[in-house]
């Protein structure tokens, strides 16, 4: 049996590889994958922008279509942005990934579509550290079940 796909490994692979540092003004942020739920997230915004992504809950759900012979199966993936730069960064980096999932939208090998679902901003008592949550749906429809 070949081994499972890693959805969140796929996400930041097509962000990395598809960041528009537009010219400077967005640079290259670092990432962060998520394993555990347990352990509280570190990191050093010294160091730069942070997108931190992870699975949602569910991690993966499947819809079975007529007989159960085919599903659609759904990934949702929940990537949180931290800047302490800005937030108007805060919103161009949203806007950058929101860009790579509309031209990336059919591009990933492992799932028919990349689906950027919604920002929301989160505001903290932190002052000049801005936070935000973007969700993004990976798809497969009308798949083989596994017998």
């Amino acid at each position: 049996m070949p081994d499972a796909v890693i959805p969140v490994n796929d996400v930041q692979s097509m962000l990395d590889t598809n960041w528009n540092t537009q010219n400077g003004v967005l640079p290259e942020p670092n990432y962060l994958i998520v394993n555990s739920g347990t352990e509280p997230i570190r990191y050093d915004l010294n160091r730069g922008d942070y997108i931190i992504i992870k699975t949602g809950v569910p991690s993966e759900n499947e819809m079975p279509i007529g007989t159960w012979i085919y599903a659609t199966r759904i990934w949702p993936i929940v990537v949180e942005i931290a800047t302490k730069n800005s937030r108007q960064r805060l919103w161009n980096m949203k806007d950058e990934i929101r860009r790579i999932c509309h031209s990336q939208m059919h591009s990933l090998t492992n799932f028919q579509r990349v689906q950027y679902k919604q920002f929301s901003e989160m505001v903290e008592d932190q002052q000049l550290v801005w936070h935000g949550r973007v969700e993004i749906e990976l798809q497969s429809a009308a798949v083989l079940m596994e017998v």
